[in-house]
């Protein structure tokens, strides 16, 4: 028996030691620097927010958020200077700027942050139309925030994009001063201005169907994910569950409702 023992600890002596994860200090995000109702907002919900700080708080980790232009945050994450960017849509070609939720080939769906889309908006009078296939009608460029998804979408269809300003409103303004022919606005960020402002509600309404509706993520930068792989895979699957929790989803309830007043 006392031979037997040594050998166990003899092997026990070799085995590999496995190192625990390090513990970031805090966990640095960074989104656009402007509102995204109900998302973000200065003066209203911000449901992206709560979101996060609970997720955080079921994974026990310090949370810093960096509101910055939409192209720079991008760029810092995938140079790793900051630790992931939130509300992020899935391309192809953004899998160089960080690491999403996968499963198989695409992000997995059950870890998004949550659903919304790009609509169409037009000047009341307008030819303008889109029925979920084709745009006609089209009467100058298609207004388009700075870096954003839909720019993509809208140069397959063949419309000429005007995507210099990042800044919603801006945008509205240039549809109503005609120096665009139509915008394409986030959904409930479209809505949501023009349900508030009586000069947009008076002079614009949204077209057709959504031009698309997707999820939308929180994504790592890859020296986070490859450092913390445990800690990534955690905040995962906390967001997956306070969008699920019933306290999340009268949140959200709520702000609909506000919203569309």
């Amino acid at each position: 028996m006392p031979r037997v023992r040594l050998i166990f600890l003899l092997l026990s002596l070799c085995a590999p030691v496995v190192a625990a994860e390090p513990r970031p200090a805090a966990l640095r995000l960074c989104t656009e620097d402007m509102d995204s109702p109900p998302w973000r907002s200065q003066n209203g919900p911000s449901l992206s927010l709560l979101m996060l700080k609970a997720a955080a708080q079921k994974t026990n980790i310090k949370l810093e958020i960096r509101e910055m232009a939409w192209i720079r945050c991008l760029s810092e994450v995938q140079n790793n200077q900051i630790d992931g960017v939130f509300e992020i849509s899935f391309k192809p070609d953004r899998l160089r700027i960080g690491v999403y939720p996968m499963k198989g080939d695409a992000p997995d769906p059950a870890m998004r942050m949550h659903l919304d889309g790009y609509s169409l908006y037009r000047l009341k009078g307008s030819k303008l139309e889109w029925d979920g296939q084709s745009l006609s009608h089209l009467d100058g460029a298609v207004g388009a925030q700075t870096g954003f998804s839909v720019i993509a979408q809208l140069q397959a269809l063949g419309a000429p994009v005007d995507d210099s300003s990042r800044n919603p409103e801006q945008n509205l303004n240039k549809l109503l001063a005609r120096r665009i022919g139509a915008l394409a606005l986030p959904t409930l960020t479209g809505d949501s201005l023009l349900a508030s402002n009586p000069l947009y509600k008076d002079r614009i309404e949204k077209v057709g169907p959504d031009l698309v509706a997707k999820p939308y993520y929180l994504i790592f930068s890859r020296r986070f994910a490859d450092g913390h792989p445990k800690l990534t895979r955690q905040l995962w699957e906390a967001i997956a569950q306070t969008r699920e929790s019933p306290d999340y989803r009268k949140a959200l309830q709520d702000a609909l409702r506000q919203l569309n007043r």
